[in-house]
């Protein structure tokens, strides 16, 4: 199974950056692309869904709503 293209999702990326989210860096692989969103907070995603670790929580978004996921992560991504 390969992830649906482009991959990773550039929407997550354009959405991020309207959340005032800038210095976002990817990495992509076959199966996995990982997005490093600050510092302390990184997104993998495999095509079909973006998910994090933040403080001993797992969160997970459907890859096919990047607004909804980025609107969480920069939640997640605040002090």
């Amino acid at each position: 199974m390969h992830p649906p293209e482009p991959f990773p999702p550039p929407a997550l990326t354009r959405e991020l950056t309207r959340h005032g989210i800038t210095g976002i860096y990817t990495a992509t692989a076959e199966k996995y692309a990982v997005i490093s969103v600050t510092a302390a907070l990184t997104v993998w995603t495999n095509g079909h869904l973006f998910w994090s670790t933040r403080q001993g929580q797992r969160h997970t978004w459907p890859a096919a709503d990047p607004a909804t996921a980025a609107a969480s992560l920069a939640a997640l991504a605040r002090p």
